[in-house]
């Protein structure tokens, strides 16, 4: 399999794990503050990915490494988590997803001024048509609402575009684990101060709400940051890759359908069509 197609693959099985994080955060949010439930997603994101590193030879790091994965800890968990987490309890879900959607635009522009990557005409038309597709998704029966999560998840947005463009020059030189895995570190420190209400909330909370943390660590985090982390290295462009989080409304709303019953409206379909018309647009102005 050539470096551009496993990218794309392992960009699109990150964002299922991601579509599966609204489910599970709303379900640990009802034991959890934002704060709390981000510190124990990093930990456990971190132990499970640091065993993995520990039993390779290849996984040591550097001196100068530490800043690079400080950042990219801040940016791409802990801020984000945080944010994100204090977003998703404010609003409701379509509108969180619509709002962290934007990151696919954020990142182009992010990488054309800072990484100059270019992007022609048609690509931000790509990007316009399949952001585009994610309104028609959410707004079809008008339930997007305004209050001041609206602000958490456009900030959420913009960390996980920052973090973006540091997996993409980075990556590479430091190793996709040993990048990832020392980033949930350094995010779990940087929220080490909630731990002892995390700990005492996760000994108080149902087996149910503690088996959501344990999935949003290993799966939602570890196992999809890590698939993020390696398709962002192998993209042609790192708006090539963010551009499947396009994907993300379209494929919470089928897991909604899947845990919750949730039954899928025809904004569903029209949309996602719309998302899947714009991101095969962008590929293949890409390409």
């Amino acid at each position: 399999m050539s470096a551009r197609y496993l990218s794309h693959c392992c960009a699109l099985c990150a964002v299922v794990l991601w579509s599966s994080a609204y489910v599970f955060t709303k379900v640990a949010l009802a034991s959890f503050t934002p704060a709390t439930l981000a510190f124990l997603r990093c930990a456990v994101a971190a132990l499970a990915l640091l065993c993995v590193a520990a039993r390779r030879a290849k996984s040591s790091c550097r001196a100068r490494d530490w800043p690079v994965f400080l950042l990219s800890g801040v940016l791409g968990f802990s801020l984000y988590l945080w944010l994100f987490n204090t977003g998703q309890a404010g609003l409701t879900a379509a509108t969180s997803c619509v709002l962290i959607s934007t990151a696919p635009l954020i990142t182009a522009v992010m990488a054309a001024a800072l990484l100059h990557e270019r992007l022609r005409p048609s690509g931000w038309l790509a990007l316009a048509l399949a952001f585009a597709g994610v309104l028609i998704l959410m707004l079809w029966d008008g339930t997007l609402s305004l209050n001041d999560g609206i602000f958490w998840s456009l900030g959420a947005a913009v960390c996980i575009s920052g973090y973006n463009l540091l997996q993409r020059r980075h990556a590479g030189r430091c190793g996709t684990l040993t990048l990832t895995a020392w980033s949930f570190a350094c995010a779990a420190l940087t929220l080490s101060p909630f731990a002892p209400e995390a700990v005492r909330r996760f000994c108080l909370a149902p087996w149910t709400h503690c088996c959501a943390v344990v999935f949003l660590g290993l799966f939602p985090s570890a196992l999809a940051y890590l698939l993020w982390a390696k398709a962002l290295s192998l993209a042609k462009s790192a708006g090539t890759a963010a551009a499947y989080m396009f994907l993300t409304p379209l494929f919470s709303l089928l897991l909604g359908y899947a845990v919750l019953a949730e039954v899928p409206g025809p904004g569903t379909f029209a949309g996602g069509a719309v998302i899947l018309a714009g991101l095969a647009l962008f590929q293949r102005v890409r390409n």
